[in-house]
């Protein structure tokens, strides 16, 4: 139809949408203005390397419905299109992709980041303007000195550094879920825990074992709760050490939220994960937590 629009799109894996990909989304916008175009980002639903070297792929930041909804919501971007990076797309060329964008995305131009390549043959954004096939606009590098990557993140959450996984993320690192049935020994002793399955499920980036200090948002007011979180085996109640589960308590808040969305903003690191010799000593130490956790100021 000669009246439907035309885009500029940027594609990429923008896995957490950091402040870097803030910046490459900002130029986006700006460039659709100046063109007359509409923005569209082109995304993908796990990691190419979970394709390419399956035994080398990342965990994932957040989940891709995540990331798509926090594109539009925070930079105005309403065409997200999340693509599988399956074996056939990983062997398509250069020119046979920006053929898609042409036919498949009514795309004009492409957005393009200074270390960016498109197919299996990797073209950069001289060779991919070349071929003539749609406008390439090179984008500037990053005006920031510091690392703004997908990777540091994962490397800060591995050490469980929220300080530094914020200031790239330009907000505070989360993980959403849904609330499962656990085995309720939490109960008995005054600590009920909400069990969260990850909405990226195994492929869910983790910070170490150990308890932690978080706000939990709750659906579907989305109202904020300080929390306790337990990521491990819990060693004091399943002596075979072999499943890890997700644990929040969430203080002073009695609800069922079994088959609810959860989002928990960690805040900082408490304490190992341990045994303890009595559910008993267990308790005393949960008490502990949660006065560490009510004392913790955010940010």
């Amino acid at each position: 139809m000669a009246d439907s629009p035309r885009y500029i799109v940027a594609v990429g894996m923008f896995d957490g949408l950091h402040r870097g990909h803030a910046f490459v989304l900002r130029q986006l916008c700006r460039e659709a203005a100046a063109r007359g175009l509409r923005p569209k980002v082109l995304t993908f639903s796990d990691h190419p390397i979970a394709t390419l070297a399956p035994e080398r792929a990342p965990r994932l930041i957040m989940p891709a419905e995540c990331k798509a909804a926090l594109i539009t919501s925070a930079f105005g971007i309403s065409d997200v299109a999340l693509m599988d990076f399956s074996p056939r797309f990983a062997s398509m060329t250069g020119r046979e992709f920006l053929e898609k964008l042409r036919h498949d995305h009514r795309a004009d131009c492409i957005a393009m980041g200074f270390n960016n390549h498109i197919g299996s043959d990797r073209l950069d954004a001289r060779a991919a303007s070349d071929l003539g096939i749609i406008d390439v606009v090179p984008l500037p590098a990053l005006p920031e000195g510091e690392c703004l990557c997908s990777s540091a993140v994962r490397e800060a959450i591995a050490e469980a550094d929220f300080d530094v996984a914020s200031r790239i993320l330009g907000r505070s690192f989360d993980l959403c879920g849904t609330v499962v049935e656990g085995n309720k020994l939490g109960r008995t002793i005054g600590y009920p825990t909400a069990n969260i399955s990850p909405s990226c499920g195994s492929r869910q980036l983790l910070p170490p074992d150990g308890v932690y200090a978080a706000d939990a948002f709750t659906a579907p007011d989305k109202e904020k709760h300080r929390a306790i979180v337990n990521i491990g085996v819990r060693p004091t109640v399943d002596k075979s050490g072999q499943n890890r589960t997700i644990e929040a308590h969430i203080l002073d808040f009695d609800a069922d939220l079994y088959g609810t969305e959860l989002r928990l903003e960690f805040i900082t690191r408490l304490r190992d994960e341990k045994k303890f010799e009595s559910l008993d000593e267990l308790r005393r130490q949960l008490d502990s937590d949660a006065e560490s956790a009510r004392r913790v100021q955010e940010g």
